[in-house]
């Protein structure tokens, strides 16, 4: 199974991350799909987001989206840290998503990775936006 990720500047800079309705409870269960348009990495419009699976920063604590489903987080510090991309879970629709990110801007793919910025699974593929405002990372998980 393949999963992609998605981070970057514009998401804290716009303070995206914070925002009171990724902790809605349809949207951590898996209910319905966070859809902003807002959160536009492509052309082919609003980034489809798996809430479920999407990590969140709790207290400096690292948590799925599925685990914060009727947590109290009121006063806590929370934010969103990697936003988990809604696919099919196949290599070739990750695949499909990175490749119209990259067609969509000034966008640096590395096939080849040897780093792994998110800490878990097994990196294949980076995309990184050259204005520093998204990136992309898939990864076998």
């Amino acid at each position: 199974m393949y999963a992609l990720y998605a981070w970057g500047n514009a998401l804290h800079e716009s303070e995206l991350d914070r925002d009171p309705g990724w902790l809605a409870p349809e949207v951590l269960s898996g209910e319905r799909q966070v859809v902003s348009d807002y959160l536009c990495l492509t052309d082919e419009g609003p980034l489809r987001v798996d809430g479920p699976n999407t990590i969140f920063d709790v207290e400096d604590e690292q948590v799925e989206g599925r685990a914060l489903v009727g947590r109290d987080l009121a006063g806590a510090r929370w934010r969103v840290v990697w936003i988990r991309v809604a696919t099919d879970g196949t290599l070739e629709e990750a695949l499909r998503v990175g490749r119209e990110f990259a067609d969509a801007g000034d966008v640096f793919v590395d096939e080849s990775p040897e780093r792994n910025p998110l800490g878990f699974g097994e990196v294949v593929t980076i995309w990184e936006d050259e204005h520093g405002q998204w990136d992309l990372t898939l990864v076998r998980v």
